[in-house]
């Protein structure tokens, strides 16, 4: 009999309770369907759990009735009671519920046992390590697709459901044992790695090293990346022996020795496997491919990594590598390229896909990036592959499609005004299919069944169409007609008219054409040569007497553009000497006797009045 802590007392020596348990226990072996069973008082909340779950799923795979008496939870310092349990049921049904109660009280899962009352298998692993028991689980779950069943991984045990009614029997239920058995060996056998690095390599990374992914893909490598301590991050890795040595070394090369790395996946010993001249001339075109990027080769079991100073030349000689490989062995590598980005992380997890790559003959690394597959394998499994994903590519693009966008303004007009997405909403409204616009990737992306696809799709062709007839028509009209923002405000209206011009030049500023009745009250032509009367000869409506005027070229502020530039003014020259200040075009002229005894002006005075004029326009 095991004898658990909570039956020893402080001294470390068995209690007089606990002896009296064994006893109880010793009775229950005589009588292996008792009708009630003791268990110390400590236990009870263990076997009852929260809100009743646990002995609620006891009785539910059991069908014994299980009677618990109320009483409060012991202190500490109170003696450890025995509780006796009723139990009523038929002699099946209590043998049941006694061995169901004890492992539970032992630290074992209810669900163990309800699963196996409902027909699961039931495997023990006994793992007792996160790590070890997350990795289980993943490699478990790729081969659901293959053998129709479901993987469970609890605290003790592995629990197998099959999808279809009638449960595992006969040889299926023993291949697929064999399967769970050979699983938990190879996590037994996982090793754990450490690697100092430093904190100015930015290890936190780790997770995100492309040089590492295929390793964390194909062989579940598994990277925990702690807080600094005393200065230095000790990076875990655990994962079987040889990906994960190889994945502690492609950490040290980079985050202790800040090296640049890059690896190429092979299946196990695909390379080492050359014919001997072929493996040489490999190994020479390895050698110049190292002379001429500048960087080291080291070839492994499962992949080929690469670590330099240069970054650019470590990418250029992955990418000569993964030439390279298909050259010499074209059976066993090929570079499926031109996935849609958007689906790659699907492929990665399409059980079908999982269930090949858990072969050993079977090897992908993907690359969400480049929308490429690196392949590896036999011919079989090659084609297995590229007819897996040609199914799913097929699909996605039956209910996908999408469209780059010229550039912002067309994305913030298929969102509608501001950017609002109003008009967003109302094409998704009315073809019942799912859209999203980025401005920032410039792309527009339509979701649905091919006819709600055909629909979204033909809306965003429309728009867009509309947006070019509409730009077309403004370049006719002269360019896009700018709309000055109104002023909202407790100004006084002449307060508010001067904030009105102003925001309408600085409206002007960012291009377009000048509104109308800017032109016609600031007398801005589109010609600069052909220049409109001037508002004080549009208020005369009397006869003027003759006058001597005068074009002028002065340096004047234009508006429309906001540059200082050369323009003519009309300058009158007929004013008397005293009336220097209504020199413009369109002032009253002097009559009579002062017309008769103007003087003609000076060239300094010249220049004065047409200064003047300039100011008054």
């Amino acid at each position: 009999l095991k004898v658990t802590d909570h039956d020893r007392a402080s001294n470390g020596h068995v209690a007089l309770r606990g002896r009296k348990w064994l006893s109880a226990m010793a009775e229950e072996e005589n009588n292996d369907a008792p009708q009630s069973i003791e268990v110390p008082s400590s236990a009870l909340g263990q076997i009852i759990g929260r809100g009743g779950s646990v002995i609620k799923r006891l009785i539910q795979a059991t069908g014994c009735q299980i009677e618990v008496p109320k009483g409060k939870k012991p202190d500490d310092d109170e003696e450890d009671k025995l509780v006796t349990i009723q139990l009523v049921g038929s002699e099946q049904q209590r043998r049941l519920a006694v061995a169901a109660i004890r492992d539970v009280q032992d630290g074992g899962e209810a669900e163990d046992h309800a699963a196996r009352a409902e027909g699961a298998m039931v495997v023990a692993h006994k793992l007792e390590h996160r790590e070890r028991e997350s990795w289980a689980h993943w490699r478990l779950t790729a081969h659901e697709k293959v053998h129709g069943v479901r993987f469970e991984l609890g605290r003790r045990a592995v629990r197998v459901w099959a999808e279809k009614k009638g449960g595992l029997s006969g040889p299926a239920a023993e291949k697929v044992r064999g399967v769970v058995d050979s699983v938990i060996q190879q996590a037994r056998e996982l090793v754990e790695l450490e690697v100092e690095c430093q904190i100015n390599t930015d290890p936190e990374n780790a997770h995100f090293d492309a040089a590492l992914s295929p390793l964390v893909d194909q062989h579940g490598v598994l990277i925990h990346v702690p807080r600094p301590e005393d200065g230095a991050v000790k990076v875990r890795v655990v994962g079987p022996t040889e990906p994960a040595r190889d994945a502690a070394m492609l950490i040290e090369s980079k985050y202790v020795k800040g090296k640049t790395t890059a690896s190429v996946l092979q299946c196990t010993g695909q390379v080492q496997g050359m014919p001997e001249g072929m493996a040489n001339d490999f190994a020479n075109d390895i050698r110049e491919m190292e002379a001429e990027y500048q960087v080291k080769v080291k070839e492994s079991a499962n992949v080929i990594w690469l670590s330099g100073d240069n970054a650019e030349g470590v990418e250029n000689a992955r990418r000569a590598l993964v030439e390279m490989l298909p050259f010499y062995l074209p059976d066993c590598f090929f570079m499926l390229e031109d996935l849609p980005q958007t689906i790659v992380n699907d492929l990665k997890m399409d059980s079908t896909i999982r269930g090949l790559i858990a072969r050993p003959e079977c090897a992908i690394a993907w690359d969400r990036i480049q929308g490429t597959a690196w392949i590896c394998g036999s011919v079989k499994m090659r084609e297995a592959v590229k007819k897996r994903i040609s199914e799913i590519v097929g699909k996605y693009e039956a209910e996908h499609w999408e469209k780059e966008l010229e550039h912002y303004g067309v994305a913030m007009w298929l969102l509608g005004p501001q950017g609002s997405g109003q008009w967003l909403q109302r094409m998704q409204n009315e073809s019942g299919a799912k859209m999203k616009v980025c401005p920032n990737a410039l792309k527009v992306w339509v979701e649905g069944k091919p006819e709600q696809l055909e629909e979204g799709k033909k809306l965003v062709l429309g728009a867009l169409e509309q947006l070019e007839q509409k730009q077309k028509q403004d370049e006719e009209n002269g360019g896009r007609a700018v709309k000055s923002k109104e002023i909202l405000s407790e100004h006084p209206p002449h307060m508010r008219a001067i904030l009105e011009k102003l925001a309408m030049l600085e409206a002007m500023k960012r291009g377009g054409k000048p509104p109308p009745e800017l032109v016609r009250e600031r007398g801005i032509a589109r010609d600069r040569h052909e220049r409109d009367r001037s508002r004080s000869r549009e208020r005369a409506d009397v006869e003027q007497a003759p006058r001597n005027v005068e074009t002028q070229q002065v340096m004047e502020w234009n508006p429309a553009t906001g540059a200082i530039e050369a323009t003519s003014v009309d300058v009158d020259m007929t004013a008397s000497p005293g009336a220097a200040a209504s020199s413009a075009v369109g002032a009253p002229a002097p009559a009579g006797d002062d017309a008769a005894d103007a003087q003609p002006l000076s060239a300094a005075e010249r220049r004065a009045r047409a200064m003047q004029a300039a100011q008054a326009r």
